[in-house]
């Protein structure tokens, strides 16, 4: 995950520890590797998430220390509030830790160890100082809402549920929100099954969320935005809502064509073996909504971004700049293969090469004027092989986990793209082997357009 800090115009990067984000196929000589993976250093296994800073765009970057009381080694989170306080989670798959910095990531003195119980939370920023809104997977209420008004030092004892039915199809919010700082709402991701198990895609609005928190009876109000679809990441929805200044949404999501009489695809039942449904290229979809009043968008058709033929490509991310400049990232294959379990048609696919992609979008509200130029961001694969996205299933079953579940995009203070993801293709210096973790791997656009000014990005 990365940042740029709005108050201090720095760059803030962060990474799960990892601990299960690792490649278990390597034996227990690789599993020792991530304990201490400096070797000679004291940077061992800290039961937290790992910061780094930048002050220089991405040239040099300071690792950073939290403070060890907000334990939590994965799912990490960035987002800021309206007085550029930032702030990060960390979970141990029973708290959902959070904490903040007030001076751009460097130092973090304000947090708590248990927002509330829960796995995956993300965060948005509010628009007072010291406001961030948390949601969470809970163990009694499923998806909800939590709000913290200290700068995390505490959070609120109950919850806003985003779950439940909505015109007899049952939903479900998930995925990275946004606060709407123009009329204080909140906007996430949703999923919507329908009962033939068929799903859609939309999104869930909360209006007036801090009065929400200060008995105002508001609720989640959810919205199927594109049905019939599929998706293939992790999570089974769009990861992230992106809004631009003007108020403007946007999200996309990979689709998870399949052929269903196919048996060359992974396993459904049984992790990392195959006779699942074969794999068919798939898609990068994208959707634009225009803001037409208080929690009102007129939402445009779908539109495919990738063109990799006979490929696969994942999780994408985007960030959005002025009024209808948006980038989208996501990782492309160079070849078919089903990634959960490293399988194609009953054979194992090891060579297979993961690049990272880019898509810079203007003028994305038109549908004739909207313009996409895709573009290969990294140069270089950053991964060789399979990417289990089975969550921690993946350390039990022996599969690669090191690129974690999803990676992200950002914008600097020139408004340029910047990306942040994993690295899996750099040795061991010491046995010459894959390193058990990933090693963090930083992008920054050198040419074309900026998202926020449109003048060249160098």
């Amino acid at each position: 995950m990365i940042i740029h800090s709005n108050k201090f115009g720095n760059l803030v990067y962060t990474s799960h520890e990892g601990t299960t984000h690792i490649d278990r196929s390597g034996g227990p000589a690789s599993i020792q590797q991530f304990l201490c993976p400096g070797l000679t250093t004291a940077n061992c296994y800290k039961n937290h998430v790992w910061i780094w800073t930048s002050d220089d765009r991405g040239k040099t970057w300071q690792l950073r220390d939290e403070a060890l009381p907000y334990t939590g080694f994965s799912d990490p989170d960035l987002t800021q509030d309206a007085s550029g306080s930032i702030y990060n989670t960390g979970i141990d798959l029973v708290n959902d830790a959070l904490f903040s910095s007030q001076d751009g990531g460097k130092t973090w003195p304000h947090g708590t160890t248990q927002c509330h119980n829960g796995d995956r939370p993300w965060l948005a920023g509010g628009g007072i100082a010291g406001e961030v809104y948390m949601t969470t997977d809970t163990l009694e209420n499923g998806h909800e809402l939590f709000r913290s008004g200290d700068y995390g030092d505490s959070c609120s004892a109950t919850g806003i549920i985003d779950n439940g039915t909505v015109n007899g199809e049952s939903y479900s919010g998930f995925g990275k929100l946004v606060y709407d700082p123009f009329d204080g709402s909140l906007i996430e991701p949703a999923q919507f099954v329908h009962a033939d198990g068929s799903i859609g895609v939309g999104i869930s609005w909360l209006p007036h969320a801090r009065a929400a928190f200060n008995g105002g009876g508001e609720t989640w109000q959810p919205r199927e935005i594109v049905y019939p679809t599929t998706v293939y990441s992790p999570f089974g929805v769009p990861e992230l809502i992106s809004m631009d200044s003007a108020e403007n949404i946007y999200f996309a999501w990979d689709t998870n064509e399949r052929d269903p009489n196919g048996t060359g695809g992974c396993s459904n039942t049984i992790p990392n073996t195959g006779g699942g449904p074969t794999p068919l290229p798939n898609r990068i979809m994208f959707v634009a909504g225009k803001h037409v009043g208080p929690g009102q968008w007129s939402f445009m058709a779908p539109v495919s971004l990738a063109s990799q033929g006979n490929a696969r490509v994942l999780w994408p991310w985007s960030v959005a700049g002025s009024g209808g400049n948006v980038s989208v990232v996501w990782y492309q294959m160079d070849k078919m293969v089903d990634p959960d379990c490293d399988i194609y048609n009953g054979q194992t696919v090891p060579d297979v090469k993961t690049y990272i992609y880019e898509a810079h979008i203007n003028n994305a509200l038109s549908a004739t004027n909207r313009r996409i130029t895709v573009t290969n961001a990294s140069g270089r694969f950053i991964h060789q092989g399979g990417i289990c996205d089975s969550g921690t299933t993946c350390v039990a079953s022996g599969q690669d986990r090191r690129l974690g579940d999803y990676f992200t995009n950002s914008v600097d203070s020139l408004g340029c793209v910047v990306i942040a993801s994993g690295d899996t293709t750099v040795a061991d210096p010491i046995t010459g082997g894959p390193r058990a973790t990933s090693l963090p791997i930083f992008m920054r656009q050198t040419s074309g357009s900026s998202l926020t000014t449109g003048k060249s990005c160098g």
